[in-house]
This record gives C-alpha cells, structure tokens and sequence, in this order.
C-alpha cells in the first residue's frame, strides 16, 4: 500500500522502505540534458571537499569541469550525484532528495516562467520531460477535478534517486502553478516490479479557496 506524502504530514512510503527491490540500482540506459540536473552539480561544488568523498573517480570531472546545459549525459550518474547530494543535507537524505525536486520545480518556473506559471494547470511544465530527457514519456490522467494521476511510462532509467525527486518535483510544480494542500501518493514503480512509475497528485482547486 502507497502512504500519502504531503508538506504537513510526511508518512513513510513505499519509496521509503527498506525492501529490496526499493534499493535496486539504476538501470544503467538513457540520458539526461546538462540543464536538467544543474542544480545538484552547483549543491555539490558548494561542498566540493564533501562531494569528493563521496563520489566515486570516475565522476570527479562533474566537481570541476563544465556541465553544458544542452549537453546529454547519464541518467545512471545523475542518480549517483542526486544519491550524494541528499547526503550534504541534515536529516534524512530521502527528505532532502524530494526537497530537490521541489526547488528544481521553483527554479524551472523562474527559468521559464511565462511557460509554467500563471496558467491554472501544470500540464506544461510536465510536456518538459521530453525535451530533458531521452527515454521515457510521462502521462497525465484526471480523475476528478482536483486529482491527476501520472505516469512514467517506458522510462529505462528509473532509480529510487530520480523518484524521491519527482515526488518533490510534482509537489513543486502544483504548487508555483498556484495549488494548495497539494499531496502526492506513490502508488506503483519499476523497482517494486511494476511496469511504471506511477504517481496520484491531489490539491484545492485555487480559484475556489477550497
């Protein structure tokens, strides 16, 4: 059973257990555009001594030389610099991964704020998958009107990392867009053997007040 995850209240969910398959490493397919993943380079050049540690060699070139935002690059290492990030934070790095996600949600929406923000949907922000990422589609489905689910289909590169952060990401997103009490529930993912990764996002309509 998927717990709900929301800013006020943060039950433990599924992505959060200590299952095996929870823990699977990444599939080892697919990449990434530089200016995706920016902000976790820049979280770890601030701690460079830190993030040297705990990076293995091969990725100290993300410490020190250029990440070009429209570049491609390994969903794999992403999830290895998203993993070594949450570790610069205090607490639990489950709860600093989707803080990441949150913030890479406000900083899109400053980057392309006539794109994301003002419009009363986030369905924009979420067309930005494909253009940021080389596999995987994700999919939108309203249930009511003020519960949308989502889904990573296809998407050959799925970590425990990058989910902790899209559960942020979609928190996020509604929440630049304008939405409140936005809670999103985790209700299926590769790595527990499902065939995608599936999210349900819930909030109070804000032309209402509700």
């Amino acid at each position: 059973m998927a717990w709900l995850v929301d800013t006020t209240r943060r039950e433990v969910s599924r992505l959060h257990s200590q299952r095996e398959c929870a823990d699977a490493k990444p599939v080892a397919a697919g990449k990434i555009k530089g200016v995706a993943f920016l902000g976790v380079v820049k979280l770890l050049r601030s701690r460079k001594d830190d993030s040297f540690a705990l990076l293995r060699p091969e990725l100290h070139h993300y410490l020190t030389e250029t990440v070009h935002p429209s570049g491609w690059y390994l969903e794999a290492e992403h999830a290895e610099l998203l993993k070594a990030g949450s570790q610069l934070f205090g607490g639990s790095p489950d709860r600093a991964l989707e803080l990441m996600g949150e913030l890479a949600a406000r900083g899109h929406s400053e980057i392309y704020h006539e794109l994301l923000v003002g419009h009363g949907s986030p369905s924009r922000t979420f067309a930005m998958w494909t253009t940021q990422h080389d596999t995987g589609e994700l999919r939108r489905v309203r249930e009511t009107a003020t519960r949308m689910r989502f889904e990573l289909v296809k998407f050959e590169a799925a970590s425990r990392e990058q989910c902790l952060v899209l559960t942020g990401y979609f928190r996020g997103t509604f929440a630049v867009n304008g939405f409140s009490d936005v809670n999103v529930e985790k209700l299926g993912c590769k790595l527990w053997g499902d065939d995608s990764c599936v999210w349900r996002c819930s909030w109070k309509r804000p032309e209402t007040g509700e």
